[in-house]
């Protein structure tokens, strides 16, 4: 089974060369800087983490097609010109140009000074911000940075917008949001049997180690394969008629 599901991968990056323009590497790239040994600055985790916050609930595309004017809305992610800029510029700077979610932005803007100095508490218990996201498990920093009891808790991140963020800087990790887990779960493809976050991501990692491909192209592929405006393949109403490794599904 295991050369199956390694098969299965194959012909979904074979099918997503050719049926879907203007693919995004950055999380890919991002797991690549990291194993071939960067270090990502604190600016760099500000930023990953602010763009994994804006990517809820609202099109990926709309956020890639205007990361220029985001990176100037957020001063480029100098904490300290941003712990100063207010939160009221920040969401009317933000909707201007249609990357904001009515339900979410507001929240996370007006919590971002809070957040950064939360940041900035782990960068001085642990030396740094890679020496906290490195220190243990994928999964456990994850839940440091998404439990509610978790001194390190980040406000408005669960478990997906956490695991989003240390993508964005270059962990191997799977984002257990509603694609990854609507094709992975027993009913589809059956790679993992696992309904919590957490015991998805354990199992993702165990499969990871079973197939030889990272968390982050598994993931990059199943997500493009599902998401609006790339594969739109198997979403919420498939189109099995149209799927490409429909023999491995069990739907």
């Amino acid at each position: 089974m295991d050369k199956d599901y390694q098969q299965m991968f194959n012909i979904l990056e074979e099918y997503l060369k050719d049926k879907v323009q203007d693919i995004d590497l950055t999380i890919l790239e991002a797991v690549g800087q990291r194993k071939h040994g960067k270090s990502f600055s604190f600016e760099e985790h500000l930023r990953g983490f602010v763009y994994a916050q804006l990517s809820a609930l609202v099109s990926w595309k709309k956020i890639k097609d205007n990361q220029t004017k985001l990176d100037e809305i957020f001063c480029n992610f100098d904490r300290q010109q941003l712990k100063e800029k207010s939160a009221e510029d920040l969401i009317n700077e933000i909707t201007a140009i249609k990357c904001h979610n009515p339900y979410t932005t507001k929240n996370q803007m007006q919590s971002l000074k809070a957040n950064i100095e939360t940041f900035e508490q782990i960068e001085q218990d642990f030396g740094s911000l890679e020496k906290f996201i490195t220190h243990s498990t994928p999964s456990n920093i994850i839940k440091l940075l998404a439990d509610s009891n978790s001194t390190y808790k980040i406000k408005y991140m669960g478990v997906p917008i956490a695991c989003e963020y240390v993508r964005n800087v270059g962990i191997d990790i799977i984002k257990p949001d509603v694609h990854i887990k609507r094709i992975a779960a027993a009913e589809r493809l059956n790679l993992v049997t696992a309904k919590s976050d957490y015991k998805i991501i354990d199992e993702f990692q165990e499969l990871s180690k079973q197939i030889g491909i990272s968390q982050a192209k598994m993931d990059y592929l199943l997500w493009n394969y599902c998401s609006k405006g790339y594969g739109e393949i198997c979403t919420a109403t498939p189109k099995c008629n149209e799927c490409v490794i429909r023999k491995y599904c069990q739907k």
